[in-house]
């Protein structure tokens, strides 16, 4: 074994504190890496749940060929019809 080895005593005692040093870094690091995934988990969760801002848009049905379209792409019309372009709004109007 290392320390059987006929070196001084201080050297063994530095052998020691290494060893015991690389040991704690070590727990730490798996400590540190362990939390940093239980975090990132919980992010992940609170991302999945569905936020005011991805709510459902309003569908509007397109005057001229009755397909629906979200209201914020559609085309305002004359007599609050809406379409789903300019085209059809100049087919109709």
């Amino acid at each position: 074994m290392l320390l059987s080895w006929n070196y001084p005593t201080k050297v063994k005692y530095m052998i020691v504190r290494f060893i015991v040093f690389i040991i704690i870094f070590l727990l730490l690091w798996w400590l540190y890496r362990n939390i940093k995934s239980l975090i990132d988990q919980k992010i992940n969760t609170k991302q999945d749940t569905p936020s005011k801002e991805s709510k459902e848009e309003d569908m509007v049905q397109c005057a001229y060929c009755k397909i629906y379209t979200p209201k914020t792409h559609a085309v305002k019309g004359s007599k609050r019809d809406f379409f789903c372009s300019l085209e059809h709004k100049k087919k109709i109007d």
